[in-house]
């Protein structure tokens, strides 16, 4: 035998094989409306072909060759006894006539790959949804499914291997909703949610935060064959609420000792509440004092408001919303706020003007110190200089001189987190450096 030969005998007749199966096809036709292909196993290497309506449907095959032999099955394909199929031959295209719905057709050409087809007539499985509604079965604060009556039969057709497989329909749902948008803090105006589902009464949606109609379209084959229908149920009341809040520090005192998440009094904060209005309708935030769930200390009733905390402790600030019926609440955001207590130190001594920045203003160290007033005075008695803000102090000037040094005394006065009023007396060391003028006057005494 000549190898050669018979490996180019080989290869051709692999490569005529493999053109069969390129240049192999199925085309289907007639019915009321164009036939569409629904579905392409390529696992089973089927095609599904919904037309509708089953007059003059035929099914043409075309390859290379010139002669087919037509086979159909409606559970499974049986090689010990298959279902022969009449068909008109024309050239390398043969037709199959009076087609039937609910079976897979397939040619069996000279060993090739085999691909099949199934039909089904549309026209028999056509949704149909009489009324539309929300069901009651779902919990509105968290999703919505939809009820109704509805009859949609299921599309099914057999593999080869004879597995019974659900061509799933698509439908739409539509409804109006809101979107919170983080960088502008703001929900935005009205916009349309449009989900895809295969069954729109087993499928739960996020509930609309706007009072909507809920409105179903489909399937996709309906609207292929211009038969598709558009349900809506009663305009729908949004019970569903989403919170957003935040904070704004708009004064706070000053500490010279503040630790890390925790604020020096009197502190002042803005907190604002964003919500889906009017569906969410009724605000409450609540402060609560070191736990005393019990008894908060204040509640305010808006969805914005202003606080100062003055007071030593740890607080927590709680948004409370509900929507207009009572039906759905929220209290996710809290905020939680400590308050550091009173330190009050004071200075005996300062260098002012000889080593500007080091030491060189009379400043007490403190934290949350509610209110506050000093005072500076001479041996004399006389008043030098008085402040009212602990994170300010005294420069060591008296009328754009710097004073002499020696002893002065002060008065400091302040409320503390607590809440009492305390009073500090005490004198303070002025040192001066050589390169400092001091204003004396004749007899060496100081001018003031």
């Amino acid at each position: 035998m000549d190898i050669r030969r018979f490996n180019k005998t080989g290869i051709f007749f692999i490569f005529m094989l493999c053109i069969n199966v390129i240049y192999a096809q199925y085309t289907v036709s007639g019915g009321e409306k164009t036939p569409l292909l629904a579905q392409d196993n390529t696992n089973f290497r089927i095609q599904v072909f919904l037309v509708y309506g089953m007059d003059n449907v035929q099914i043409s095959y075309t390859s290379q060759s010139t002669s087919h032999r037509w086979y159909r099955y409606r559970t499974r394909v049986d090689d010990l006894a298959p279902e022969p199929v009449a068909s008109t031959q024309n050239g390398t295209t043969s037709t199959v006539s009076n087609v039937e719905d609910g079976y897979g057709y397939y040619v069996d050409e000279n060993g090739a790959m085999r691909h099949y087809v199934w039909i089904m007539d549309y026209s028999k499985y056509v949704s149909d949804v009489r009324s539309l509604s929300v069901s009651s079965e779902a919990d509105p604060c968290f999703a919505v499914r939809l009820a109704g009556d509805a009859d949609i039969p299921d599309l099914i057709y057999n593999n080869p291997v004879g597995t019974p497989t659900t061509l799933e329909r698509e439908f739409t749902v539509r409804f109006a909703t809101l979107r919170w948008n983080e960088e502008t803090q703001t929900f935005s105006s009205e916009q349309y949610v449009n989900e895809t589902v295969t069954d729109p009464f087993a499928t739960s949606f996020p509930p609309p935060l706007i009072d909507t109609e809920i409105t179903l379209e489909g399937d996709k084959f309906a609207e292929y064959f211009g038969v598709g229908q558009t349900v809506s149920t009663p305009f729908y009341q949004a019970k569903a609420i989403e919170v957003h809040a935040d904070t704004l520090i708009t004064s706070s005192g000053q500490s010279s000792s503040e630790e890390d998440n925790v604020l020096s009094a009197p502190v002042e904060i803005q907190f604002s509440a964003y919500a889906n209005t009017p569906t969410a309708a009724l605000f409450n935030w609540k402060i609560i004092k070191d736990e005393n769930t019990e008894n908060p200390i204040v509640n305010f009733n808006s969805e914005d408001f202003v606080y100062t905390f003055d007071r030593v402790g740890a607080y927590r600030v709680v948004l409370e919303v509900s929507d207009r019926t009572g039906t759905c609440y929220s209290d996710e955001n809290q905020f939680e706020i400590s308050i550091t207590e009173t330190v009050m130190e004071i200075p005996n001594a300062f260098s002012p003007g000889v080593t500007p920045g080091i030491n060189d203003i009379f400043r007490v160290k403190h934290s949350s110190v509610v209110k506050f007033q000093g005072w500076i005075f001479n041996r004399w008695g006389n008043e030098l200089f008085h402040w009212t803000d602990p994170s300010q102090g005294w420069d060591g000037m008296y009328r754009g001189k710097y004073v002499p040094a020696g002893a002065y005394y002060y008065i400091i006065e302040y409320q503390g987190t607590d809440g009492r009023n305390h009073t500090r007396k005490g004198d303070v060391n002025v040192f001066r450096g050589r390169k400092i003028d001091l204003e004396t006057d004749s007899n060496g005494e100081e001018t003031f």
